[in-house]
């Protein structure tokens, strides 16, 4: 199963849930060149996700870092953590993708488990992604679990479930193990960080089709322009009016699928101020125009 669009709230938290209440696992197969942006755009999740690369070279970007990921490694990403994933080099690119719950782990509120290994995991802030290597012999363990997590989803088995979760129970354990780096000492800082930068993206998103300076969206988080600025950049690698562009651009594309506004009108209800300028900035983020665009739409059946 792949996402084509990921579909997210006003602090860019996803919305669609992973798995099920009874089982809250989500196992996928993602081939960039099928999500309707090419990349998966930021967002965040309450699950924690284990990714492997199965061909090409993937820069996922998660809270202010980047982490090129060859074919055949992978990462860790944990939960509530802002994160995106491109190409790292234009060429399509393809990986597996669990996405699991902490309710998966958590029983009762009194469990070890949760109070001596999960909760400090999920607040330290040193955990927020681990890059997973082939060269190394435990996390090659780890991407090898990954593929066999995605082979016993695709077959589903008589007691698949069983087996899954005692795989990610045993991923988890070697993490702890081999990596006894969670603390949660710097916890409330980088709390406070990751609130700051979803209530800016929040701004921007419930505030898109206005014209929006950089003086609003640091008034609206207490910072100077200047410190506005270097912020939002240091977390999510693009400027507040980078984001500004791509955002619009997200919406822009859901409108030439979905309704039968003209282009001039698409462009003025996303917040653009002239069509030419839609169109370029366009055609910059998605190698096609507008018209090709909504053309590829209706000929375009998903498999």
């Amino acid at each position: 199963m792949q996402v084509y669009e990921i579909q997210t709230t006003g602090d860019l938290k996803e919305i669609m849930k992973h798995g099920s209440n009874s089982f809250p696992l989500g196992v996928y197969k993602t081939l960039l060149s099928r999500n309707k942006l090419g990349y998966v755009q930021l967002h965040w999740h309450d699950e924690i996700q284990f990714a492997l690369v199965l061909k090409g070279c993937v820069n996922f970007t998660v809270d202010q870092s980047v982490y090129r990921v060859d074919e055949n490694n992978g990462i860790f990403i944990n939960s509530n953590r802002l994160h995106s994933a491109k190409s790292s080099d234009q060429r399509d690119c393809e990986y597996i993708c669990i996405d699991v719950s902490p309710d998966f782990f958590l029983g009762s509120p009194d469990s070890i488990m949760r109070q001596k290994y999960l909760e400090p995991f999920l607040e330290s802030s040193s955990a927020s992604a681990i890059a997973l290597s082939s060269s190394v012999a435990w996390e090659s363990d780890i991407l090898s679990s990954i593929g066999d997590l995605y082979a016993m989803h695709e077959e589903k088995d008589f007691g698949f479930e069983l087996k899954m979760q005692s795989a990610i129970l045993n991923l988890f354990h070697m993490m702890i193990v081999n990596k006894k780096w969670f603390n949660i000492e710097n916890g409330a800082s980088a709390f406070s960080e990751d609130q700051r930068i979803k209530q800016m993206l929040s701004y921007i998103q419930q505030n898109y089709k206005q014209k929006i300076l950089l003086e609003d969206i640091a008034q609206n988080s207490n910072l100077s322009r200047a410190e506005c600025c270097r912020f939002f950049k240091r977390m999510t690698k693009l400027t507040p009016f980078e984001y500004l562009i791509s955002y619009r651009i997200s919406q822009s594309m859901a409108l030439l699928r979905e309704s039968d506004l003209s282009i001039t009108e698409i462009a003025y209800e996303v917040g653009f101020g002239s069509v030419s300028y839609f169109i370029e900035k366009f055609k910059k983020q998605t190698n096609c125009t507008p018209k090709e665009f909504r053309n590829f739409c209706v000929e375009y059946v998903e498999p």
